[in-house]
C-alpha cells in the first residue's frame, strides 16, 4: 500500500495476476473509506495491507462492475462497514447472481480471474442520491451521479484535497494516455454530459482505478475530446459495414495515443481487453444512433 496523496493510499488489487491494472484507494482520516474495492479475489489484498486500526466505515464502489465493486461485500463483512452505491445498483450488491451471469457473458474467463462477488445483507447497503456527502472527519467525500459508462455510475470527490475519483466515467490512464471506457451499453451523450459536469469542478488530482493518480484536470478534458472524436469514427465504421477489428485498426491508425497504449500494455492482456470491450460498446452506441436517425 502506497500513500499517493495526504491520507490517500493506493492498493494494487489485481497484482495476484496482472500488476498495475486495478487500484483501490483507502482514504483515511478520523474515519476511513475504501474507494473502488476492486475484484472479489482482490479484497484479500486490501485486508492484508490495510492498517487494522483504521476505522473503515464505508466501502465506495464507483459502480457495480466486478472489477470495481466485486470485493465490496467481502470487505463490508470483514470490516463491519456499509457499502455506498447508486440506487440502480443496490440490488446487485445485495444479490449479485444476475450481475455475475452477465459478467461471465461479457468477460468470459476474465470474470473467473476477478472472482464471484458475495451477497450482502440489505441493511449494510446505502443507496445514495446525487450530491450526498460523507464526513470522514478532516475530509469530506462528495458523491455525484455520473451516468454514461453505466447508468449506476458514481464519482467521488474529496473536497479539501480537490481530488476526483471518477473511475470509468473518465476512463483509464496509463503512462500519459487517457482512454475512454465504453462497454455495452454505453450512453455517449450521458457520458459527455457527465464529463461537462466534472470539468466544472476544481480538480487538482484525478485518481484512476485503471491506474494511479494524475495531477490536474486535463484527463477529464481529454476524455471528452476522445469520446467526441471516436464516436464520429464509430459512426463511419458502422456506415461502412465494419466490425470491431476494423474499428480498432482505424483507431490505431488515426489516433497515435491508441497505438501507443497498445505498446504500453503489450504485456497486460486484461488491460488490453478493456480496449476491445470499449470498442464494442462505442460501436454499439453508434449503431443505435444510426438506427434512430433512420427511423426519424
Amino acid at each position: 500500500m502506497e500513500e499517493v496523496l495526504p491520507g490517500v493510499y493506493l492498493v494494487d488489487t489485481l497484482k495476484y495476476v496482472e500488476s498495475g491494472v486495478i487500484s483501490a484507494y483507502v482514504v483515511n482520516f478520523e474515519k476511513a473509506a475504501i474507494i473502488d474495492p476492486g475484484t472479489a479475489k482482490g479484497a484479500r489484498i486490501i485486508l492484508d495491507e490495510i492498517n487494522p486500526e483504521w476505522a473503515v466505515e464505508y466501502i465506495c464502489p464507483t459502480h457495480i462492475h466486478i472489477d470495481h465493486g466485486g470485493g465490496a461485500a467481502t470487505l463490508a463483512k470483514a470490516l463491519d462497514a456499509k457499502v455506498i452505491v447508486h440506487p440502480k445498483g443496490a440490488r446487485h450488491i445485495i444479490n449479485p447472481e444476475k450481475l455475475w451471469k452477465a459478467s461471465k457473458a461479457v468477460l468470459g474467463e476474465v470474470a473467473e480471474i476477478y472472482g464471484r462477488p458475495e451477497p450482502l445483507e440489505r441493511e449494510k447497503v446505502i443507496a445514495v442520491e446525487d450530491g450526498e456527502e460523507l464526513d470522514l472527519g478532516g475530509e469530506v467525500i462528495k458523491i455525484l451521479h455520473a451516468p454514461g459508462h453505466a447508468p449506476h455510475m458514481l464519482v467521488y470527490y474529496l473536497k479539501k484535497l480537490k481530488a476526483l475519483f471518477p473511475a470509468d466515467a473518465v476512463g483509464m490512464y496509463f503512462d500519459g494516455v487517457v482512454f475512454p471506457l465504453s462497454p455495452p451499453i454505453f450512453d455517449a451523450n450521458a457520458a459527455l454530459n457527465t464529463l461537462e459536469r466534472l470539468k466544472k469542478l476544481k480538480i487538482d488530482y484525478v485518481a484512476f482505478t485503471h491506474y494511479g493518480v494524475v495531477e490536474g484536470k486535463w484527463p477529464v478534458e481529454k476524455a471528452y475530446e476522445k469520446i467526441t472524436q471516436w464516436m464520429e469514427l464509430a459512426r463511419e465504421t458502422i456506415s461502412q459495414g465494419g466490425d470491431v477489428e476494423d474499428y480498432v485498426s482505424r483507431l490505431r491508425k488515426e489516433d497515435e495515443d491508441v497505438e501507443r497504449l497498445f505498446q504500453i500494455l503489450s504485456k497486460k492482456p486484461i488491460a488490453i481487453s478493456f480496449i476491445y470491450t470499449s470498442a464494442n460498446g462505442m460501436l454499439d452506441a453508434a449503431k443505435r444512433e444510426v438506427e434512430s436517425d433512420e427511423q426519424t
